[in-house]
């Protein structure tokens, strides 16, 4: 493993503290409240299947949480190949086209479900400011062991 690699590692564990991955059972209330259908496009899903997906309505790189508030059931087509960086409501009014009746059912099926779960689908801005001073803290002293070690070889 290379520094940087270290680096990109401690970081995911350091955010895992403040940010977990979903466990199975909460994955199962997502599957249940979204009635094994996509939340944007309506495809029944099985998980035998393989083609249902944990998404996140805001990405982690948006400040999108792991939380209940911020997953929702899709199809692989919608989460891979077709969401991209579109906003989920940008993303679900595309899909919807010009029905309006289904963009809003759709909509508010994940408002309620943001509602019900926190409310709060994105880092706080202590959580983040957290995560960050702790990075730079354990990532100087992984430089400082880095270039001990370094200079120590040669």
């Amino acid at each position: 493993m290379t520094p940087s690699q270290a680096r990109n590692s401690i970081k995911k564990c350091l955010k895992t503290l403040i940010d977990p991955k979903p466990k199975n059972n909460e994955k199962d209330k997502i599957w249940a409240y979204f009635k094994n259908e996509c939340a944007y496009c309506g495809v029944q899903l099985t998980k035998e299947s393989r083609i249902g997906h944990i998404d996140h309505l805001y990405s982690e790189m948006e400040g999108g949480s792991n939380r209940l508030s911020n997953l929702v059931l899709t199809c692989a087509t919608c989460n891979g190949d077709e969401k991209r960086e579109l906003e989920w409501e940008d993303f679900l009014s595309q899909k919807c086209g010009v029905n309006q009746e289904y963009f809003e059912k759709r909509k508010n099926r994940i408002l309620r479900w943001i509602d019900q779960n926190e409310g709060k689908p994105k880092l706080s801005d202590v959580e983040i400011e957290t995560l960050a001073h702790e990075f730079k803290l354990v990532n100087f002293a992984l430089t400082e062991s880095v270039d001990r070690m370094r200079k120590n070889k040669m």
